[in-house]
């Protein structure tokens, strides 16, 4: 091969592939043209080290290579970049990826609560294990209200986040057993089941609703969500499908916890919700509806924004690779 008739003659598309590289903003058209000369000059950079191997030459074309793919694949220098990427693809993925788990997870959680709080009512022999007549009826009387006026919002709210956040974390951190996850939805359930039971047996049903339904909606998902996050990290060491254990368990803790992040900020939402929304003077109907949009936000968050992010990492990946070959 002429090395000087070669570089002559490609030489004005690998400047042209570092020009491109460098700019900070590059339009839609630039973008394809880049894409296009990374793969003219990898091309071309192959040859030379085959044939005709400069140094000087492959280290400034594996350094331009370089720079145009991290371009191409949307690589950030920042931490701002990085913040962002986290946010708007890392967290929503991690939360989408569980969806069918998440949903499962609720449908049997109120399933078990709905059975617990049925056999409460009908069944005075299970109302009786609640405490005795004395202690229901206070408990029905005041004590459910007042546990959230009893303390000032802005301390119960960080209190309530708190320990809703421990509880997610500790999912992620007892999901490989797979116990668990499955024993704090259990639990969860039958407490929630027994008390709307026992609150409706003493004709306080309303009060129980008003009172969950705010903060309950988004707060409950989370739980429902965590337990599924911790199940799926379960299923990664007992199925871990063509990997090894120890590569699927590192796949799925990784995606868990930047879904536990993300669960930590939504019950940090619903803690302000019940700290300062559900103790509230507002009617009954609003404070549910505030409660509404806030789960709302979650799910599309989740589903919508996460399908999104979806899309774009595996198209990421796909690119990665091909580029790879």
């Amino acid at each position: 091969m002429d090395i000087e008739a070669f570089v002559a003659e490609r030489a004005p598309a690998w400047e042209r592939l570092g020009a491109l590289a460098a700019k900070r903003l590059p339009t839609g058209a630039e973008a394809d043209e880049l894409a296009w000369l990374y793969e003219r000059v990898a091309t071309d950079l192959s040859q030379l080290r085959s044939e005709a191997p400069d140094p000087a030459l492959v280290s400034q074309l594996s350094a331009w290579l370089a720079a145009a793919r991290a371009r191409i694949l949307g690589a950030h220098d920042t931490s701002t970049g990085a913040l962002r990427r986290f946010v708007e693809l890392t967290m929503p993925q991690a939360l989408y990826r569980v969806r069918w788990w998440a949903l499962v997870c609720t449908a049997v959680c109120l399933a078990t609560a709905l059975v617990c709080g049925f056999w409460v009512v009908s069944h005075p022999s299970a109302l009786a294990v609640l405490g005795t007549a004395e202690e229901r009826q206070a408990y029905v009387d005041s004590a459910f209200a007042d546990y959230y006026s009893e303390y000032a919002h802005s301390s119960f709210a960080a209190y309530v986040w708190t320990n809703n956040a421990r509880v997610s974390a500790l999912c992620l951190a007892g999901g490989i057993t797979g116990f668990f996850p499955a024993l704090m939805l259990f639990e969860n359930s039958v407490q929630l089941g027994a008390t709307g039971g026992m609150m409706t047996s003493y004709g306080a049903g309303d009060v129980f609703f008003s009172l969950i339904l705010p903060h309950g909606l988004l707060e409950l998902t989370c739980v429902f969500v965590s337990g599924a996050v911790g199940l799926r990290l379960f299923w990664a060491w007992v199925a871990p499908g063509p990997r090894t254990r120890a590569q699927s368990l590192a796949r799925e803790g990784k995606a868990a916890a930047a879904a536990v992040v993300a669960l930590s900020v939504a019950l940090g939402v619903s803690g302000l919700v019940e700290g300062f929304i559900t103790p509230s003077d507002l009617p009954s109907p609003l404070k549910i509806t505030i409660g509404a949009l806030a789960l709302a936000a979650f799910l599309v968050y989740m589903v919508g924004v996460g399908r999104r992010a979806t899309r774009i990492l595996d198209a990421e990946n796909s690119e990665r690779r091909r580029l790879d070959e």
